[in-house]
């Protein structure tokens, strides 16, 4: 009776993240070339349609795709896509200015790359969590079996981002979503830390039924009998196992999901700061607003401050 309907802890973060659709493009180039992409707290991604080229972050990350294959990027560095010997250099600006496809007449090969690519933007409050579920670069290769299933919503963005009809928005938000979620499943083993423990004890039962309490609609306070007690083990049986899969305790957990959900609220900027606590799980303000400053380092009001100078996130 006590547990609330089934909720999934890796979606409500990713609805926490507020992902939105900045950009999307089919790039068309002849021959030898390269576009370098510049310092951006974006996501990119994208699918070869046709050609070889390879993606480098740097000296650190290296990915030589093919037709089908794909690719997302979570680095916030920048980052090269080129192919052929000796690439000539295509101008950033002008690859992107176009909706459709910039085409590199004036060169007679006839070895023709063409890839479609996109960006999406985060809310700002939990844009840094992307570096805990998303590496610098991740490829999907076109025999992996999620390759198909990508490609079809990257298709989709592609069909949606280019033409204006009602509820565009709204479709391509969710899109977004759908493929940050089928990207997370496809390559756990490519993942940072974090999103290797969160897909790790979602896998496991028992403290699966501990994560939808803290992610769902359960009131807090959250304490570890309670927690262990819906996951059905001992209090230090669950403690241990919660603490070695996801690689902090159940309550340093709860605290940070409540804090994130609360950076969330307040970029919204227009509700009061009781509502918000209330909201986050904590019976006061004060209680609040002791827990966030210990967690983000400034109080909410602070926080909230920094955030006016910011712009808001396009809907």
């Amino acid at each position: 009776m006590g547990m609330p309907s089934e909720i999934d802890p890796l979606s409500r973060t990713i609805a926490l993240l507020r992902p939105r659709v900045l950009a999307w493009r089919v790039i068309e180039a002849r021959g030898s070339w390269a576009i370098a992409f510049p310092a951006n707290p974006v996501i990119s991604f994208g699918q070869i349609i046709s050609g070889n080229p390879t993606i480098k972050i740097g000296s650190t990350h290296t990915a030589s795709l093919t037709r089908g294959d794909l690719a997302f990027l979570g680095t916030t560095e920048p980052w090269v896509i080129e192919t052929g010997p000796n690439p000539r250099s295509i101008d950033f600006m002008t690859a992107i200015a176009e909706p459709a496809r910039l085409v590199q007449t004036d060169d007679p090969s006839p070895n023709v790359t063409c890839f479609m690519a996109g960006a999406f933007v985060l809310e700002a409050p939990n844009a840094t969590l992307v570096a805990d579920l998303i590496p610098p670069l991740l490829p999907v290769l076109h025999n992996d079996v999620a390759a198909e299933r990508l490609g079809m919503l990257l298709r989709l963005v592609g069909e949606e981002a280019t033409i204006t009809r009602p509820g565009r928005s709204l479709i391509l938000d969710r899109l977004i979503e759908i493929i940050l979620v089928e990207t997370l499943r496809t390559r756990p083993d490519a993942l940072p830390g974090h999103a290797q423990r969160l897909l790790t004890a979602l896998g496991d039962k028992k403290l699966a039924r501990a994560l939808q309490i803290i992610h769902g609609g359960a009131s807090p306070p959250w304490n570890v009998q309670r927690l262990a007690r819906h996951a059905g083990m001992s209090r230090s049986a669950f403690a241990d196992r919660f603490t070695r899969t996801l690689g902090t305790s159940p309550i340093n957990y709860a605290t940070q999901w409540r804090i994130n959900q609360a950076c969330s609220m307040l970029a919204s900027r227009d509700m009061p700061m009781l509502q918000i606590a209330h909201q986050a799980g904590f019976q006061s303000v004060s209680a609040f607003s002791t827990a966030f400053s210990r967690v983000v380092g400034v109080s909410p009001t602070a926080y909230a401050r920094s955030l006016e100078m910011l712009p808001v996130s396009a809907a």
